[in-house]
């Protein structure tokens, strides 16, 4: 239980979710998504992709 608050709470910074082996299929779309400047939760960073993913095609 302590083990999933600490990994709802925690921040990763872009070049260490582009190195996580979570995030491998979707490191090309990552890498255009996140700002360089900014720390993400895995949760967001989850959020981004599904938000990226049904997004309307032009």
């Amino acid at each position: 239980m302590a083990t999933e608050q600490t990994n709802t709470r925690a921040k990763f910074s872009k070049k260490q979710i582009l190195s996580s082996a979570n995030f491998k299929e979707r490191r090309d779309l990552l890498t255009v998504l996140l700002n360089d400047d900014k720390k993400y939760s895995i949760k967001e960073v989850e959020q981004e992709i599904d938000k990226f993913m049904k997004k309307k095609v032009k």
